[in-house]
């Protein structure tokens, strides 16, 4: 088992302390045989040490559940208490800031136990089968060239790169058709982006880059932002497959992941639709300044203004 450094479980036992229910914390609890430590009459008993212990991830708990990681971990909620009894004393918890902090965190909280609530029990099933079928369709993303070289063409307009693309495919060299179309920086070398790894570029091009099959061949013509790109594969470094075993459960919370967040989406949308929803976008500092040359505009409901 690997050592951790002292510092970093430190910082990450600081972390989860502080973070969780801490004026709670401070209040008196009854005397209870399992106290393990106490600051200023508030006692620390053995299940909230074990409560807070749960909070953390399992890969980091095999550090806890030792002897030294208890006394570390308890050092942490001494600590908070201290810092907590400090915050009392001072009146922090009765400033107008703190109060303001308290109702931000409630509504986040309800907002979480909502969602939370809707997607329960709602998220598809995935099996084996569907993983598999999941890695087959999405290869490229667990099974890329560790990164390529590449030389592109950028053009302003689609006809332009499609007069470009016609060129290619009847054979004209690639660096004549980069000086005749391309707007990019680059078109003086002849187009040459060099060597790139996997999610280096944006999106767009990063896909249709990666899946040209092989040395040589061109990429359709693909909208990058406001701009429509070819690219030319000129080399390939190979990288290391994934397995599909290994990558299995990685793949199985993907696609959980990925159902929830479709199922929140759909949920969210829907209140959207049957709320009474009115934007004033002439009011923003920055966006209303579109309105300050034109009539003063009414709100909007339920869509954006301009």
């Amino acid at each position: 088992m690997k050592k951790i450094k002292g510092s970093i479980l430190f910082i990450a036992l600081f972390s989860v302390a502080i973070s969780a229910g801490l004026y709670g914390c401070a209040k008196k609890q009854s005397v209870s045989p399992k106290i393990i430590a106490s600051v200023n009459g508030n006692p620390i008993t053995l299940p909230m040490l074990k409560d807070e212990m749960s909070k953390f991830p399992s890969a980091l708990r095999v550090y806890l559940e030792t002897p030294s990681g208890e006394k570390r971990l308890l050092k942490s909620l001494v600590d908070r208490q201290v810092l907590v009894s400090e915050a009392l004393k001072k009146g922090i918890n009765e400033s107008k800031a703190y109060r303001a902090k308290v109702l931000d965190f409630k509504k986040g909280l309800l907002v979480q136990m909502l969602l939370h609530e809707e997607i329960k029990n709602k998220v598809a099933n995935v099996t084996v089968g569907d993983a598999k079928a999941y890695y087959k369709k999405h290869y490229l993303n667990f099974n890329v060239p560790s990164k390529i070289n590449a030389s592109y063409i950028q053009t302003k307009s689609l006809k332009q790169a499609e007069l470009a693309y016609k060129m290619l495919k009847n054979g004209k060299p690639f660096s004549a058709v980069v000086q005749k179309y391309s707007i990019a920086p680059n078109a003086k070398k002849g187009g040459v982006l060099g060597w790139i790894k996997f999610q280096e570029t944006t999106p767009a091009f990063n896909n249709a880059a990666f899946s040209i099959p092989k040395v040589g061949d061109i990429s359709r013509i693909v909208k990058v932002g406001n701009s429509f790109d070819i690219i030319k594969l000129n080399g390939i470094v190979a990288g290391k497959s994934k397995p599909f075993s290994a990558i299995k459960n990685e793949i199985i919370i993907t696609m959980k992941q990925k159902s929830a967040s479709k199922i929140l989406k759909n949920f969210v949308k829907k209140l959207r639709a049957k709320s009474k929803i009115k934007y004033f976008y002439n009011n923003l500092p920055l966006a209303g300044s579109n309105f300050k040359n034109k009539k003063k505009a009414a709100p909007v409901v339920g869509k954006k203004q301009g």
